[in-house]
């Protein structure tokens, strides 16, 4: 019997939204940190933002201010709330029910309000079409979208024209890698839609959960990332590939911690014996405007 994998996915984002940040010790969801006034968003998240919105360095999120912000795919919502406490009109959209709960926990116990709208982010109810100035995705959401062409419909139809697009996301090169020690390991394509599924158990953020799930994740380079977003009428502003990480979002061994803390996805040898090979993209912003 075929797996659906709409229903696997979902099924491992339920399990998922029930056990991430409930361990204080997570690396990946630190709660205590938001509710004291702090925020998840990693620098190169809010630069993003910042960018797009208007920021300042000192203040990456004074742009959000008084804008409708459109969290797709927001898993348990942090970075919303954090918007949200900023100033903006903030909703968040996932298709995980337990999630959305979870933000709304969240935010109440920060004391601001947000919006959440339980939904397939390839097929958004129309009480979302052209409402938001600004559509935010962050870091491993379009490896779990088929249809890459229809997801970016729904991002351009959510925004007002000249709204902007904010995509902080996994870079397909490094997520081609399983492991680059003591071997490397490339395990998944590098573009064209082309999928893999997988069970395994416990996840990214919780490795010694012992609930168990099957996963279909899919393929999309930069070239198809660009293409469609451009054929769902989007201007194309900034795309920035990073050598550099902030965090370490699959929490496995394929990269490596430097003594500045950033990580690196380092495969090979270096130009001089006993240097490091040079870093390949770990991470990319893409910035774009409805036109």
């Amino acid at each position: 019997m075929s797996i659906d994998p709409y229903a696997g996915n979902l099924d491992f984002w339920e399990k998922a939204a029930a056990t991430h940040g409930v361990d204080e010790d997570s690396d990946h969801y630190r709660f205590d940190a938001v509710i004291a006034g702090g925020t998840l968003m990693t620098p190169t998240e809010q630069r993003a933002v910042a960018t797009a919105t208007g920021g300042t360095d000192d203040d990456p999120l004074a742009g959000v201010r008084g804008k409708d912000v459109l969290y797709l795919q927001s898993h348990l919502g942090a970075d919303g709330v954090v918007m949200a406490r900023a100033g903006a009109r903030v909703t968040c959209a996932d298709f995980s029910a337990t999630a959305l709960r979870r933000a709304q926990e969240l935010a109440a116990q920060v004391g601001v309000q947000i919006e959440t709208v339980e939904t397939d982010s390839r097929a958004i109810p129309e009480s979302l079409h052209g409402r938001f100035d600004l559509v935010y995705v962050t870091v491993g959401a379009i490896c779990w979208i088929d249809d890459l062409d229809r997801w970016m419909r729904q991002v351009s139809l959510a925004l007002r024209p000249g709204g902007r697009f904010v995509m902080v996301e996994i870079h397909p090169l490094y997520q081609m890698f399983l492991k680059t020690s003591p071997e490397v390991v490339i395990d998944f394509p590098y573009g064209g839609g082309a999928s893999l599924t997988d069970t395994d158990t416990g996840s990214y953020a919780a490795p010694d959960a012992e609930w168990t799930s099957t996963t279909t994740n899919y393929a999309h380079s930069i070239g198809d990332i660009v293409t469609k977003a451009v054929r769902a009428g989007l201007r194309i502003d900034v795309l920035e590939e990073h050598v550099t990480s902030d965090i370490d979002p699959r929490g496995d061994s394929s990269l490596v911690r430097g003594d500045d803390g950033k990580y690196r996805l380092l495969i090979g040898r270096g130009n001089e014996e006993g240097s490091q090979p040079e870093p390949l993209p770990v991470f990319l912003t893409l910035l774009a405007t409805k036109v």
